[in-house]
C-alpha cells in the first residue's frame, strides 16, 4: 500500500502518458478537492454529455481467426466498422474512442432523436446481415462523461456490458430510455428481453431491454450505408472510422488482396511476440473520479514494474494493460511480478499470456496498437474468466522449467474454442 500512497501524493507531477487516457488536470483538481459528489459535479461539468450511445460487438470472430490469415480477419472485421460509421456519421453521430478491436461505439446528441438513431442502426444491420461477420448492437440513452476520448459513467458501463455480453448476431437491443422516445411503429417491432430482467430489471432502477428483429427493420436510411471508399474525399478530409493504425497501414490493408505492393508494406508490421494482457478489477466507488484516480495509480504501478523487464508497453489506462515481449521467459516473470505486486496493494487482476504472430503499428496521433490471434486468446483467459487474482498462460507460451512448480494444467472452452495451458497456483 505504501507504493500507492507515494503515487497518490505525486499525482500532480505525473506525465500524461503515465496517467493514460485520464487528463492529469482532472485528477489534480480532484486530489485538491473535498472528494464529494458536489466537487465531482463541478469538475466534470464541462465533460457531461446527454444523448444516445450505441455500441456493437462482433459474433463469430473466434471461428474466423482459426480459418483465415490475420490480415484477412482484420479486413473482415473492418467492414462492420466501416458500415456503422458511414451510416452513423451521416445522421449526426460521431465515433467514440479508437476502434481497436471488433467493437464500435458512437455518440448521438439528443437532437438527433431516438427514431433516427434506431433507423440508422437498423439500416447498418440490414447492410451487414449477409456478410461474413455479424454484429450485435446495444442502444441506450443516458448521461455520460466524455473524458480522454471515451465515455464514462454508469450509463456507459451498462451499455458496453450489454453490447459485449448480452446481444447476439444481427440483433439490436434498446433500453427503456430509448424505447420511450420511439413512435408506435417502432415499438410494435420490439420484444421484451425478459432474460435481462433477471439481472436487475426494473426493480433496482436498471432499465428494461427490448430486442429488434432484423427481418422487420425499416429501410429509410439504407441509402446512407454508402460504399466506404467514398468516405475519403478529394480534399483529403478524414472521414474514416477512428481506426487504430496509421493511414499507410490502413490503406495497405484495404488494398492487400489486389496489390502486391500493399502486401509488401504490411509485412513490416508483422512480428512474433508474446502478449501479456492485464485486466485490473478496482473497488467499486459511487464517484467516478475515485475510479479514475485508481486507474491512474494502477497505470503508474504497471509502468513501474515494466521497466524491470524487457517487455514493451503497447497501451495501458489503469483498467487494462497490454504488453508484448520477445522473450517468453521475461513475459512469464513480468506477469508473476505484477500479480505478486498487486497482492501487496490488495488489488485484483486477471492476466493472460499467449504467443504468436501479431500486427504491431504506430498510431498517427502517437502511441502503439496491436492486433492478432494472441491478443484474442490472452483476452479470453484474462478478461473472460470469472476468477480474480489469476494468471493463465496459453500453451503457445513455454513456461521456463524453474517456474513449472508454480503452475498446474488448465483447459477451458471460450466462444466455441478449447484453450489449454498452465494456470498460476502459487
Amino acid at each position: 500500500m505504501e507504493r500507492k500512497r507515494k503515487i497518490i501524493a505525486a499525482l500532480a507531477d505525473l506525465r500524461q502518458d503515465i496517467a493514460g487516457i485520464v487528463p492529469v488536470d482532472i485528477i489534480s483538481k480532484w486530489n485538491d478537492s473535498a472528494h464529494t459528489a458536489e466537487a465531482q459535479t463541478d469538475i466534470l461539468r464541462p465533460y457531461e454529455r446527454s444523448g444516445f450511445l450505441v455500441s456493437s460487438d462482433s459474433s463469430g470472430l473466434s471461428r474466423l481467426t482459426g480459418e483465415r490469415t490475420l490480415l484477412e480477419v482484420m479486413n473482415i472485421v473492418s467492414i462492420p466498422k466501416e458500415v456503422i460509421y458511414s451510416v452513423g456519421s451521416a445522421v449526426g453521430g460521431r465515433g467514440v474512442g479508437v476502434w481497436a478491436a471488433d467493437n464500435t461505439e458512437m455518440y448521438y446528441d439528443d437532437s438527433v432523436g431516438a427514431e433516427v438513431v434506431v433507423e440508422a442502426m437498423a439500416a447498418a444491420q440490414k447492410r451487414l446481415h449477409q456478410g461474413v461477420l455479424q454484429v450485435g448492437m446495444g442502444i441506450h440513452r443516458g448521461v455520460f462523461w466524455e473524458i480522454g476520448g471515451g465515455m464514462f459513467g454508469e450509463d456507459a458501463e451498462l451499455l458496453q456490458s450489454l453490447a459485449e455480453n448480452q446481444t447476439s448476431a444481427k440483433e439490436i437491443v434498446v433500453s427503456d430510455t430509448v424505447r420511450a422516445r420511439l413512435g408506435q411503429d417502432w415499438q410494435a417491432h420490439l420484444a421484451r428481453r425478459e432474460d435481462l430482467d433477471a439481472d436487475g430489471g426494473d426493480s433496482d432502477g436498471r432499465p428494461g431491454f427490448y430486442s429488434l428483429n432484423y427481418d422487420n427493420y425499416g429501410a429509410r436510411f439504407l441509402d446512407l450505408a454508402v460504399d466506404f471508399s467514398a468516405g475519403f474525399q478529394a480534399s483529403g478530409e478524414r472521414k474514416f472510422y477512428p481506426f487504430p493504425f496509421g493511414m499507410e497501414f490502413f490503406l495497405a490493408m484495404k488494398q492487400m488482396e489486389t496489390s502486391a505492393e500493399a502486401r509488401a508494406k504490411l509485412a513490416k508490421y508483422c512480428f512474433d511476440k508474446t502478449v501479456i494482457l492485464i485486466k485490473i478489477y478496482h473497488p467499486k466507488s459511487p464517484l467516478l473520479l475515485n475510479q479514475l484516480t485508481d486507474w491512474v495509480v494502477m497505470n503508474a504501478l504497471l509502468n513501474e514494474i515494466a521497466v524491470k523487464y524487457s517487455v514493451r508497453l503497447v497501451k495501458s489506462n489503469g483498467d487494462l494493460g497490454i504488453f508484448v515481449a520477445d522473450s517468453q521467459t521475461e513475459a512469464v516473470e513480468f506477469a508473476e511480478d505484477v500479480i505478486l505486486s498487486l497482492r501487496e496493494t490488495r488489488d485484483l487482476v486477471s492476466i493472460g499470456l499467449a504467443a504468436g504472430e501479431i500486427l504491431l503499428f504506430g498510431l498517427d496521433q502517437g502511441g502503439m496498437e496491436l492486433a492478432g490471434g494472441p491478443v484474442n486468446i490472452a483476452s479470453k483467459i484474462s478478461e473472460d474468466v470469472e476468477e480474480r487474482d489469476s494468471l493463465y498462460v496459453h500453451e503457445s507460451v513455454q513456461v521456463p522449467a524453474h517456474h513449472l512448480a508454480k503452475f498446474a494444467e488448465f483447459e477451458m472452452g471460450k466462444s466455441g474454442v478449447t484453450l489449454r495451458g498452465l494456470r498460476y497456483i502459487a
